[in-house]
């Protein structure tokens, strides 16, 4: 069964086939693609192989590019002489599930509860790009679309996107199109749908710290031999300030501060700052560089995170240790017009500095992006906002991401405008036990994403 033709019988297709469409969405979320973790190589295969079949199914050509374990999933639909091509991006892969203890239902048990679809990749990314894909099968009509179609579904870009950068270096070709729909990020609010002007870029780094040849006893030796956790608490401390500072030479003098005029759009946006506390970040208090607003900080200053720190003895019971080693991964997160290359000789020179003179530090560098600044003025972008207008009922706010795609100028490579705009909500805890989807969010995806295609196709 395939779209009729106008934009009402849309709606009430997508509405007679949303039953199924769910169930879909369900048997991908079971596929546990953690990309980070070489244990589910084969799941990311398997994550491939099953976008890949569901496209084939659509009428599209398919191929498996650039790995055995974590391919890209190239499809390209039926050619439509003279119309424009938009190219769609999504990725297969996930962030590991733990801890596994703060889920309510399995990670990889799509649960449906109140409205809303919990698992793991619901909302990124699973959920989004399949609601593309969806809108593709929409508006179909007769197996042909209103535009030329290209899929491309990686499944490293929650590891770096290593494969798919490699491929359109050799390859960039693949991303000539006319537009590119990135379907990853996430309405402003419920109501509120978004276009990204920005992402930030990432330099995702590991520090290890050696103070000895060996683990020691701390009853023989404590007192007067170096702690590697000690150290390398010390080193941290240093490289960011109690009020939020980073103290890497040099790291803030590229920053390009958004416009006068972006930050007084920005005010107009339904923010609530006490809110935000509450509902999303859950905790006591907001911390970072008070002078600047709670957005500004999000999405248009660099960040650094520790993410995990590891060494010495942590089972069960008591280990009356002092370690000799301590590792600790660290990100930091980049805004326009700071380069990732430029930062990662920073940091590296920052963390030489505040080391401890008697500890021997290494620093390695595991993956990383630029930042991006999108001009949202051409005519792709009236198409995306008139398409949220017609199911939302309001058009795009311009916003910005703190997070980061890896891949995202290397979409821009030949020159099609990349428009980033998602179907999650705030609260959909990506990256987080409980992740979710809205389940009516992921309809409106279809609509509006179908919408956009038409539009395209004049």
């Amino acid at each position: 069964m395939t779209y009729s033709g106008s934009l009402i019988d849309l709606d009430r297709w997508v509405l007679s086939q949303s039953d199924r469409f769910l169930e879909e969405l369900k048997a991908l979320l079971r596929i546990p693609s953690v990309s980070t973790d070489p244990k589910h190589a084969a799941d990311c295969k398997k994550a491939a192989e099953w976008v890949a079949d569901h496209l084939r199914k659509l009428g599209c050509k398919v191929e498996l590019l650039a790995s055995d374990t974590h391919p890209v999933v190239w499809g390209v639909g039926p050619e439509i002489p003279g119309r424009p091509t938009v190219l769609i991006y999504g990725h297969y892969d996930v962030q590991p599930p733990d801890p596994l203890n703060e889920w309510t239902s399995p990670p990889f048990e799509p649960t449906v509860r109140n409205g809303d679809l919990y698992c793991r990749g619901a909302t990124d990314d699973k959920g989004q790009v399949f609601a593309a894909i969806k809108a593709f099968e929409a508006v179909s009509q007769n197996g042909l679309p209103p535009v030329n179609v290209r899929f491309m579904i990686e499944g490293q870009e929650e590891s770096g996107s290593t494969l798919l950068v490699k491929l359109l270096d050799k390859e960039p070709e693949r991303v000539a199109a006319d537009a590119v729909l990135v379907s990853d990020t996430s309405y402003f609010a419920p109501g509120w749908p978004a276009v990204e002007t920005g992402l930030r870029g990432l330099c995702y780094t590991e520090i290890e710290v050696r103070t000895s040849k060996t683990d020691l006893h701390s009853g023989l030796y404590g007192g007067a031999a170096p702690n590697a956790h000690q150290a390398l608490v010390e080193l941290l401390g240093r490289l960011k300030s109690p009020d939020g500072k980073i103290n890497v030479p040099g790291l803030y003098q590229a920053v390009k501060r958004p416009s006068a005029e972006e930050r007084k759009a920005w005010k107009k946006l339904p923010f609530n700052e006490k809110k935000f506390l509450k509902d999303e970040v859950k905790a006591r208090a907001l911390t970072g560089l008070k002078s600047y607003s709670v957005l500004e900080r999000v999405w248009a200053l660099p960040t650094l995170e520790i993410h995990g720190i590891m060494g010495g003895f942590t089972g069960e019971g008591a280990k009356t240790v002092i370690p000799a080693v301590a590792t600790a991964k660290v990100s930091l997160r980049l805004v326009p017009n700071q380069k990732e290359k430029t930062v990662q000789k920073q940091f590296l020179k920052a963390v030489k500095a505040a080391a401890p003179k008697y500890a021997d530090v290494t620093v390695r560098f595991l993956h990383g992006a630029d930042p991006v600044l999108v001009d949202i003025t051409s005519t792709p972008f009236q198409h995306i906002d008139r398409a949220f207008m017609e199911v939302e009922g309001r058009g795009v706010v311009p916003t910005r991401s703190g997070g980061s795609i890896p891949v995202v100028p290397a979409l821009a490579k030949k020159g099609a405008p990349v428009i980033m705009a998602g179907i999650g909500l705030p609260d959909d805890r990506l990256h987080a036990p409980d992740e979710k989807i809205n389940v009516q969010q992921f309809y409106k995806g279809i609509r509006a994403f179908g919408r956009f295609l038409q539009y395209m196709g004049g």
